[in-house]
């Protein structure tokens, strides 16, 4: 049966117990009785002739055919938020939500700016900014609807989703504090002693420090894998290491008194906007056009 047919409340009601786990926590989160929210999944379960969810205890997992569904409703709730988006658009985008998601190396910047310039355009316009993990998870976000747009590494971009380049992203070389101005400015090849901070492989930026190194016929001399990003600026502070990071990490690292070197050859990359093929929501479209 095809979702557009299927009461649109229901589909939310069901999205919403796949994300939290339980009817419990998925009534908490959309501020209606529990009763309610299971006699809504029920019907539906009903209507299609088939369980969605298997229920262990106060946990749900969602069944092959709810497995199946989840993609298609996430798609139908998105288009029935299109439409709310359009009328709100008639009248200059003053309401509405746009959903992004973005590497955790790309939030500050470029994100950061294009998020400010939209909200000054559109400050009736509510963001919610999705924190996939990684690239993998950034592009399930994309393909399953949670996110309309989503800003990643050009690399990245698969050919089944549309997108344009941003610009480019350099990471400069934090030292911690009293490292001799000497080490900082030398080539990358000449680094290939110096301990270094980074994050697990796999991730973007370390795919980025990686080949750099290996551009250099170097191999880096990895210290310390954290995979929390949060950490690697306290981490150089103390001694543990030198690290790559986007520009306005290593602008806040030397303002806190590490020293900081631009790597010679750069290290850089090249920043995509993504997105579904097919029409987006006018906030959407708006926000891409802000971005140039």
């Amino acid at each position: 049966m095809s979702t557009s047919r299927l009461t649109g409340r229901r589909l939310e009601y069901f999205v919403a117990v796949a994300d939290h786990g339980s009817f419990t926590a998925a009534a908490r989160a959309l501020f209606v009785s529990q009763p309610t929210l299971s006699l809504s999944v029920k019907e539906l379960e009903t209507e299609l002739g088939t369980e969605l969810f298997h229920r262990l205890g106060r946990q749900v997992v969602l069944t092959a055919a709810g497995t199946a569904l989840l993609g298609p409703a996430r798609q139908s709730l998105r288009d029935v938020e299109t439409g709310r988006a359009a009328v709100a658009a008639v009248l200059g985008l003053t309401a509405g939500t746009l959903s992004l998601g973005c590497l955790p190396t790309l939030a500050a910047d470029p994100l950061a700016g294009m998020i400010g310039r939209f909200r000054r355009a559109h400050p009736g316009v509510r963001i919610d900014l999705a924190a996939p993990e990684d690239s993998v998870d950034l592009l399930d976000h994309l393909r399953s609807g949670r996110c309309e747009l989503g800003i990643a590494g050009a690399d990245d971009r698969p050919h089944d989703l549309c997108g344009r380049v941003l610009g480019t992203q350099e990471l400069l070389a934090i030292h911690p504090p009293g490292t001799p101005a000497s080490v900082a400015k030398e080539a990358l090849g000449g680094l290939a002693n110096v301990p270094l901070v980074a994050t697990p492989a796999g991730t973007s930026t370390r795919r980025m420090l990686d080949d750099a190194f290996a551009a250099a016929d170097a191999v880096p001399a990895v210290a310390v894998v954290t995979a929390q990003r949060d950490a690697m600026l306290p981490l150089v502070l103390a001694g543990a290491g030198a690290a790559l990071v986007p520009e306005p990490l290593a602008t806040e690292a030397a303002r806190l008194g590490a020293v900081v070197g631009r790597p010679n050859p750069p290290v850089t990359r090249a920043v995509s906007i993504l997105h579904r093929p097919g029409p987006l929501a006018p906030a959407a479209r708006r926000f891409l056009e802000l971005s140039g």
